[in-house]
């Protein structure tokens, strides 16, 4: 999906960097870490543990990034 979005230089330069690094694109490599930082995966604690709000949740067995739209078409679909 192509959309506009204002990102810091520094943070723009430091996409790019890994992208030529990995030898993918700045806009696979900012998804991914958009991706983890959603998900919790990056909120890492000084043991490795996953974090969040400061506690260790279990982990999903298939995790998968839910939007808001799509809990408010499982609300209307239910009627709630």
């Amino acid at each position: 999906m192509r959309t506009t979005l204002d990102i810091e230089d520094d943070v723009l330069a430091a996409a790019k960097e890994l992208a030529r690094r990995q030898g993918t694109s700045a806009g696979q490599v900012v998804s991914r870490l958009l991706r983890l930082a959603l998900s919790g995966d990056g909120d890492r604690g000084d043991t490795g543990s996953l974090l969040v709000a400061g506690f260790r949740p279990f982990r999903a067995a298939n995790p998968k990034l839910v939007t808001n739209e799509q809990i408010d078409q499982l609300r209307d679909q239910d009627g709630l």
